[in-house]
């Protein structure tokens, strides 16, 4: 598992097995082991490669989404999803990795309980939500981040 991280700032605790059982037996799904390795470099924060590429055009980019963070496992990470999901009527069965209320990228469990694709929602897509999918699994995922450079 390549090192995303920006350095200096972690969201949570330090990783620990304990942190780990504790929130799948909470959230009922197992988290992917790529997630759980890269969460013991770092529990959560801001991310070096901060966009991945897509086919499927948002608001405000053609190509690429942009990923500034991964919530790590903890309180502040990926155990608040309940929250933002009822906060923001969202589908269930996702895990929120990162967002700001009018967009998400989520791992997918809808249609099961281990090594979720991972999702992009668009709250602000008309009067439709967009969702689609980004990558297949998260190792892919966090393989494609990248730094995109404006040519401009």
């Amino acid at each position: 598992m390549r090192d995303i991280w920006d350095d200096g700032y972690s969201q949570s605790k330090k990783l620990k097995e304990e942190m780990v059982n504790d929130a799948e037996k909470k959230l009922g799904v197992k988290l992917p082991k790529s997630y759980i390795e890269l969460c013991e470099m770092q529990n959560g924060g801001y991310l070096k490669y901060c966009d991945y590429p897509t086919s499927v055009p948002i608001n405000w980019a053609d190509d690429h989404v942009n990923v500034p963070e991964i919530y790590g496992i903890g309180k502040e990470g990926i155990l608040s999803s309940d929250y933002y999901i009822e906060e923001w009527d969202l589908p269930k069965d996702i895990l929120l990795l990162c967002g700001e209320g009018h967009w998400w990228v989520a791992f997918d469990y809808r249609n099961t309980k281990e090594n979720p694709p991972i999702i992009y929602l668009d709250l602000e897509w008309g009067a439709d939500t967009l969702i689609f999918e980004l990558a297949p699994n998260f190792e892919t995922f966090v393989n494609g981040l990248f730094i995109y450079e404006d040519e401009e």
